[in-house]
This record gives structure tokens, C-alpha cells and sequence, in this order.
């Protein structure tokens, strides 16, 4: 297939946008002279301006479409990563002729659309993605699409993250420095904080280490552990690019389900990743991480969180803070 124009879009959480820069990527290796745009919501535009990627085109709900329109009149293929009823009408309006992704409840504006099919939780969620274009129009993308990527920082970032992080990871290369994002977009995906409190008090009877907390604004009223000398609390006050620095700086990064975790992959740091409701195979990264998860009746349940338990999350309660103690020395013996 030649197309010399490609539209990404990829409209959902920030985790999706950079989960999608694989596809992207390996797009960008199979049509190295074609024009590629990524339309993304406009809080990640940043943190997607790729040296891959043509144009990043930042829209959401409510701004005016007609520009959005232009930039993309009449390109060649619209691919849709997401389910979004947006993304479907934008292609439409822009009279390209090839829309191909899920169909959800948007068929009527897609050219090419599949329901939701059996592998949905089987594999990889790039190489699902990569499947479902496949299936939809025939287009087999053959590079790796398991490479995720993030921009650069720029020197304000750098800049920026000395000045957070201080003399905090400005120590002396015996001591382990430890990113955490406690919290995700819903509590029954979060190990307790209790056991998050407790982790860290063993890690440091075992190592000298120092601990960055991660997490968005909304995440900055929510109890978590007290800071002590060896912690620093950043909720709320990274910009994306930022974040993403400071995980490359780190030298191993913990949390739940969330987008962290792929920024995490992104920048290369090794990853200890809790999982429940949402599953390993599909979500963890393949390379250098380590998932903790029990098996239990109700799982998975990441299209309906909490449901079955009435959100009391004894999926994530299950894992024990020796688990994650051995899991975390696996991962730094292995270094996988």
C-alpha cells in the first residue's frame, strides 16, 4: 500500500497517546517519505513532538474543527487508535477516504471498521493495535511497534527538574533512586498506601535509596506516606515533559496501571508495575519490568473497575509488601 499522507488520532488517556507512538514509529520506518500527522487532545501534544512524527495536531471538545479540518483535507488514510466518536467525524468532514479502526458506536463515519475482536485481551496492546489495522484494511505493519517513545526534554525541562529534585538524586552512585506514581485514574487500580508506606520502610532498612513521588494534580490531596529526608513529593508539580525527565533520571520506577508506567518504558527506566483489574499481557512492558498480579474470579474488569468487589480492590490488596520486596530485588539483580 503507498500512502503519502497518514493521519493518526489517538483521543484517549495519556497512557494511550503514548502507547500509540509505537505505531507511529514503525509507520514512520515502512513510509519513510510519506507526510505523517498525530492528532492527540491538546495536554499531550508535548510530550508526542517526535522527530518522526510531521505534525502533531493538538484538538479536544469544544475548540473549532475547521482548522483541524484543513490541516488534514484530503490525506490519504485516517488510521484510528481509539474509539472516540470524534476521531471518526473529523477524517469524515475531511473527505479522506480510507478511515479504518474499531468500529465502536462510529461505523457510520468509517470506511473500514471491525468490531471488537477475540484477541482483545491476548497480547500486547501495540500489537493489538497493529492487528486491528491489519484486519481492517489490510495494511501489515511489519517494524517493531513495541518501542514507545516521548520527546526529548528541552533545557527548560532540565532546568527545571534540577531545581525540583535539588540535592535530593544529586548524591553519590550507592544510592537507588526510586520514582513512585502511587495513584492511577481510579483507586481499585492503586495498591494501598499502607503497603506502599511499609515497602519503603523495608527498602530502606535493605539499600540507601531516595524516593520521588509522582502523580497529576488531581492526586495531590490524596494521603500518602509522610515525606521523610530520603523523599520528595512532586504531585502536581511536573509539567509531562517534565515527568518524563525526572523517570529518566531514575534509576527504577513503581506504581500501578497508569500512564507512567509507559512513560517509564519510553525513557528506558525499569519498571515494577501492580496490577488487578487491568492485565498484564496487554498492558505491562515487555521489556525490563516486572508485574505483580494474583488471579481472581472477577478478573480482569478494566471495563468496569470495581464492579464485582464494589470497588474494595481485593485484587491489588492480595499482593503483599514481601512480594513486592522480592519482585523489586529480582528486578534489580536481573536488571530484565
Amino acid at each position: 500500500m503507498k500512502f503519502n499522507k497518514i493521519l493518526v488520532i489517538q483521543y484517549n488517556m495519556l497512557g494511550d497517546v503514548v502507547l500509540s507512538t509505537g505505531i507511529v514509529r514503525a509507520l514512520r520506518a515502512q513510509f519513510p517519505h510519506s507526510k505523517i500527522a498525530f492528532l492527540v487532545s491538546p495536554e499531550t501534544a508535548d510530550l508526542v513532538r517526535l522527530p518522526f512524527v510531521d505534525e502533531v495536531i493538538a484538538y479536544d471538545k469544544g475548540m473549532p474543527m475547521l482548522p483541524v479540518i484543513r490541516k488534514v483535507w484530503r490525506y490519504d488514510v485516517a488510521l484510528l487508535l481509539d474509539f472516540k466518536y470524534r476521531s471518526a467525524v473529523i477524517p469524515f468532514l475531511a473527505c479522506i477516504p480510507v478511515r479504518a479502526g474499531l468500529a465502536h458506536k462510529r461505523k457510520l463515519f468509517m470506511t473500514h471498521a471491525i468490531p471488537l475482536p477475540k484477541y482483545d485481551n491476548e497480547m500486547y496492546i501495540t500489537e493489538y493495535m497493529r492487528n486491528i489495522i491489519k484486519d481492517s484494511i489490510g495494511l501489515n505493519i511489519t517494524h517493531d511497534v513495541t518501542q514507545l517513545c516521548v520527546a526529548e526534554a528541552t533545557q527548560n525541562d532540565k532546568r527545571a527538574v534540577d531545581n525540583l529534585l535539588m540535592d535530593k538524586w544529586n548524591l553519590d552512585s550507592t544510592t537507588v533512586k526510586i520514582a513512585i506514581a502511587p495513584f492511577s485514574s481510579t483507586h481499585v487500580k492503586d495498591w494501598p498506601v499502607d503497603y506502599y508506606s511499609r515497602f519503603i520502610q523495608r527498602l530502606k532498612e535493605k539499600m540507601k535509596c531516595s524516593f520521588v513521588i509522582l502523580g497529576g494534580p488531581s492526586d495531590v490531596e490524596k494521603t500518602f506516606c509522610p515525606m521523610e529526608d530520603n523523599m520528595l513529593d512532586l504531585r502536581g508539580k511536573t509539567s509531562l515533559t517534565e515527568t518524563a525527565e525526572v523517570l529518566r533520571r531514575a534509576d527504577y520506577f513503581i506504581g500501578g496501571c497508569s500512564a507512567n508506567v509507559h512513560i517509564s518504558y519510553a525513557v528506558g527506566t525499569p519498571t515494577m508495575v501492580f496490577y488487578g483489574p487491568s492485565l498484564p499481557v496487554k498492558w505491562a512492558p515487555p521489556k525490563r519490568c516486572v508485574a505483580l498480579r494474583h488471579e481472581h474470579p472477577c478478573m480482569p474488569c478494566d471495563k468496569a473497575y470495581g464492579y464485582a468487589c464494589g470497588g474494595d480492590n481485593i485484587c491489588m490488596k492480595s499482593i503483599t509488601v514481601e512480594e513486592a520486596l522480592a519482585a523489586f530485588e529480582k528486578l534489580m539483580e536481573s536488571d530484565v
